[in-house]
């Protein structure tokens, strides 16, 4: 009797064991549809190449700025 209580505890704590790590069943989120991104720009590889990345990076940074306010004013409408 007492080897028989032990399987079945035993038995219920491997499944909840299982239930807890075993393979998920969660819903998947729906996909969402993006825009290409925009390239950022390389980081400069020589000293000479410095004075160019600046003005780079702000204009990247400038257009990711619009695009992500574009898109907050199209999901709002």
């Amino acid at each position: 009797m007492r080897l028989i209580v032990i399987l079945v505890t035993l038995l219920i704590v491997s499944y909840m064991i299982y239930q807890q790590i075993g393979p998920e069943r969660a819903p998947r989120a729906p996909a969402v549809e993006t825009e290409p991104a925009i390239q950022a720009p390389r980081i400069p590889q020589r000293v000479e190449d410095l004075r160019t990345f600046e003005p780079r990076m702000q204009q990247f940074m400038d257009e990711s700025s619009q695009n992500r306010q574009r898109r907050l004013e199209e999901a709002e409408h």
